[in-house]
């Protein structure tokens, strides 16, 4: 409750900082929209060359898309410092002062730098997810229905945050700049189509070794038809295991950083 506590308190910080410039602000958020219409754009494109992508229809890979924009807009907010813990945390030894402070090291990281804009891009996949909603008659909109998507989304949240931890974190074996984190965020596209389309080994990749499946296919799909369940409702218990795993790859790394020698 306490490291709760402190993270509200951080939060509201950012967030009144933030809002001191708010023009800045809005044209971020903006930034983080146009980002999404590309997506859609390119989708529409998709979906113009092929109309039935491996039996699935326009709608249905809107919703897939929409799914995918709220947990993915949700790392941007909270998590997004971690692009920078390899150069600004490792490389330049600021993760002395995070070590310093009685908190959990993987909270301030991502508290130092909350970008409260890219909330703009979890509306903009909410919105996405309504207008197919519209236009799909069979999805069902009753209670526990519902409930199962806020959860499914959580969940796959939990993947996002657990992924980037892990590639993150490898920046304390493998001193680079850049780090891993930008090459594998590129392969979170390859989640949010169906898998049957995919080569074994490529969807080996996004369904066991990095499960980017489970941030968009997998949950989402099941929402819209009903079909085949065990992917999504293993989403929860791939999100903790994925979780677990990144703790102990970061602590280990935490143990084994010795500052920047400077």
């Amino acid at each position: 409750m306490r490291t709760a506590r402190i993270a509200w308190v951080l939060f509201l910080t950012v967030l009144k900082r933030r809002m001191a410039y708010r023009g800045d602000l809005i044209l971020a958020g903006l930034d983080e929209v146009m980002r999404g219409l590309v997506a859609l754009v390119m989708l529409q494109v998709y979906v113009s060359k092929t109309p039935n992508l491996h039996g699935w229809t326009q709608y249905e890979l809107l919703f897939v898309l929409g799914f995918s924009m709220v947990p993915i807009g949700l790392f941007h907010t909270f998590c997004g410092n971690l692009y920078q813990l390899s150069n600004t945390y490792i490389i330049q030894g600021n993760l002395d002062r995070v070590l310093l402070r009685p908190y959990p090291t993987f909270l301030q990281i991502c508290f130092d730098r909350i970008q409260v804009e890219d909330l703009s891009g979890v509306l903009l996949g909410l919105a996405v997810m309504v207008t197919a909603v519209a236009n799909l008659p069979n999805f069902d909109m009753g209670a526990a229905h519902l409930a199962l998507l806020v959860v499914l989304i959580l969940s796959a949240f939990g993947v996002v945050v657990a992924v980037f931890m892990a590639f993150a974190a490898t920046g304390f074996w493998f001193e680079d700049r850049v780090g891993m984190v930008p090459p594998v965020y590129n392969l979170m596209e390859f989640g949010r189509w169906p898998t049957g389309i995919y080569h074994p080994a490529l969807k080996l990749l996004i369904t066991c070794v990095i499960p980017f499946s489970f941030v968009a296919f997998y949950p989402a799909g099941f929402l819209v038809r009903g079909e085949d369940p065990w992917p999504a409702l293993l989403t929860p218990l791939v999100a903790l295991a994925s979780l677990f795993v990144a703790g102990w790859l970061w602590r280990c790394g935490i143990r084994r950083y010795h500052s920047s020698g400077s």
